[in-house]
């Protein structure tokens, strides 16, 4: 199972970075790579909260769908996310640090199917995304 794991060190509080991460409405404005995005079940974001959307990768539109699994204000937030044949087990982890936030994300992917063939190139470029995300989270949450 390819791991993919990347940090970036943002100058705002641990609970601000949190909001806005783990709120979907805010996806697609630093994560390019998910032009739509939605929580899907009814409530404030917990365990087993429900999300959808579309995500444009290596020239190709495809649906998915997640489900939150972890849950700690400030401190973690995790999903599991199922596209085609690709299910990744994201983890979020906020850690306090000075001046801000170390936030990082944890990809555990399993490809699987026809996909299997293409793990290589999808994993280089999901982690190539992953790295303009948290740029872009960085710059965003910054300014």
């Amino acid at each position: 199972m390819p791991r993919i794991e990347e940090s970036v060190d943002i100058k705002r509080p641990a609970d601000q970075v949190f909001a806005y991460t783990t709120d979907a409405r805010n996806w697609p404005n630093w994560q390019l790579t998910l032009p739509e995005a939605e929580q899907t079940s009814p409530g404030p974001v917990a365990v087993g909260t429900a999300f959808k959307g579309t995500i444009r990768m290596m020239g190709r539109s495809m649906a998915w769908t997640a489900r939150a699994t972890e849950y700690e204000p400030g401190r973690r937030f995790g999903k599991t996310i199922a596209c085609g044949g690709i299910t990744n087990q994201q983890h979020n982890t906020y850690e306090p640090i000075d001046g801000g936030t170390r936030f990082t994300i944890v990809y555990d992917m399993k490809v699987g199917g026809p996909m299997k063939l293409f793990s290589p190139m999808i994993v280089g470029a999901t982690r190539k995304a992953l790295k303009e995300a948290l740029g872009n989270l960085k710059r965003l949450l910054e300014a």
